[in-house]
């Protein structure tokens, strides 16, 4: 449902959807929007302020038997209100439910009031138990100390705490990198730099991670010269880094897509020399690792064939439906790289055969992937798309002057970036129209 708000920052009234059912089957997407943060966030069309809504959830998981209620302490609810709004969700999910599907434990949802306890209860289900969340929050607290910290305290924290300084701590630190960059603190840049080069000389992990980044940037630098990463080059690597297993499973990692027959053959042909000049610790782990990577090419290949299989049936089932907008809003979590490639290789398909109605039914899904793509991108972000749309001049200034709030060096700064990119990748028509849209802003400011 939606529901009417004002902005508390720019007094600009407007409608946020609101959801207040969660069930991880009947409505995946939902449960991963509410994972990832995105659930029921009001932001304002205006000036981009906002946030959570506070709103009674209920969240089931079938799997779990886990069914309970989130009622936010804000909304000030007598113990009789919470009751009659509990009963009410309750007896939807219920009535929205097949008879067989309805079990016992739902008719005494769980009530918290606390969210933190909701999401970690949620969280569970996708098997992060409370450890690994406690494990997480003092690794956050030991982050913000060594920050912060003089290098006598850091000695000894990173002593005693090393065993909580691992590839999850690592993450959590490049998120302070990516924070402080963004808010241009560059004192604060300063000290999570130092602080990260130190980690990664001084502890175990941050050796390992180094010792893959130079990996990873010899194998990158070398397929940007040569104009892109074969199967040849990721055997070489691999066979130079065979003595150490962290730097060949990155390899492999970043080079999956090289995994062909040719790579095979190579590999293979590597053994055999090293069989003829009898150094059998070679052979031993390339044959092993040859092992290991048929079977994981083999897995990639059925994942791949099971994951164009199920795009093929999302997409008929979406071309069927009645509403294909809100078909794709059901779907949300299924709209992947693999659905998108099925999607255009129909339309080319339906173009080449001149089918016209499949081809204006499978352009309409196309326009509104695109469409519901950037109603969640920032309003600066969405106001440069449509400004690159644009078809005249005029149509370009009437949105400048319907946005000016957004017209800005933060914008023009975002054009540059999209600029590079399309020089890197050879957009002419793209960098000649933005290079037009940066000229017009340019003059405004």
């Amino acid at each position: 449902m939606h529901t009417q708000l004002t902005c508390p920052q720019c007094g600009t009234p407007y409608s946020a959807e609101v959801h207040q059912v969660v069930d991880s089957k009947r409505t995946p997407h939902l449960k991963q929007q509410l994972l990832s943060g995105q659930l029921n966030v009001a932001v304002c069309p205006q000036c981009g302020a906002g946030g959570q809504m506070a709103t009674l959830m209920l969240f089931h998981d079938a799997d779990h038997e886990m069914f309970m209620v989130h009622v936010p302490q804000e909304l000030n609810l007598n113990q009789m209100q919470r009751e009659q709004m509990i009963g009410q969700l309750t007896k939807q999910v219920m009535d929205e439910m097949p008879p067989e599907d309805r079990r016992a434990y739902m008719f005494q949802p769980q009530i918290m009031l606390n969210w933190q306890s909701f999401m970690e209860k949620v969280l569970e289900t996708e098997g992060v138990t409370p450890e690994m969340i406690a494990r997480q929050k003092k690794q956050s607290e030991l982050l913000q100390t060594l920050i912060t910290a003089d290098k006598d305290v850091q000695d000894v924290l990173i002593q005693e705490r090393a065993d909580e300084i691992d590839e999850t701590f690592f993450a959590m630190l490049q998120q302070f990198v990516d924070m402080a960059a963004q808010l241009q603190d560059n004192q604060q840049m300063v000290k999570i730099t130092n602080l990260r080069a130190r980690l990664m000389t001084e502890t175990a992990v941050g050796q390992r991670m180094e010792q893959q980044q130079i990996a990873l940037h010899k194998l990158s630098r070398e397929a940007k010269q040569q104009g892109g990463l074969t199967p040849t080059m990721l055997v070489q690597h691999i066979v130079a880094n065979q003595e150490q297993s962290h730097i060949v499973d990155a390899l492999v990692m970043a080079g999956q897509g090289a995994l062909q027959y040719e790579f095979f053959s190579h590999l293979t042909a590597e053994i055999e020399k090293a069989e003829k000049e009898g150094d059998k610790a070679s052979v031993d782990r390339l044959t092993s690792l040859r092992g290991d990577l048929l079977e994981l090419y083999e897995g990639m290949q059925e994942q791949s064939k099971n994951m164009l299989q199920e795009a093929m049936s999302t997409l008929d089932m979406i071309l069927a439906a009645s509403s294909k907008e809100q078909a794709l809003m059901e779907n949300a979590e299924k709209i992947d790289e693999a659905f998108m490639s099925v999607l255009v290789a129909r339309m080319n398909e339906a173009e080449q055969k001149e089918d016209i109605p499949q081809f204006q039914a499978l352009n309409e899904i196309h326009g509104l992937i695109y469409a519901q793509m950037e109603r969640t991108l920032p309003p600066h972000v969405q106001l440069l798309n449509q400004l690159v749309r644009s078809e005249s001049p005029e149509e370009q200034a009437q949105l400048l002057n319907e946005n000016e709030q957004f017209v800005s060096d933060d914008l023009l700064g975002l054009i540059d970036q999209v600029m590079e990119q399309a020089g890197e990748q050879g957009q002419e028509d793209l960098n000649g129209r933005l290079q037009s849209v940066k000229t017009l802003i340019q003059a405004r400011l």
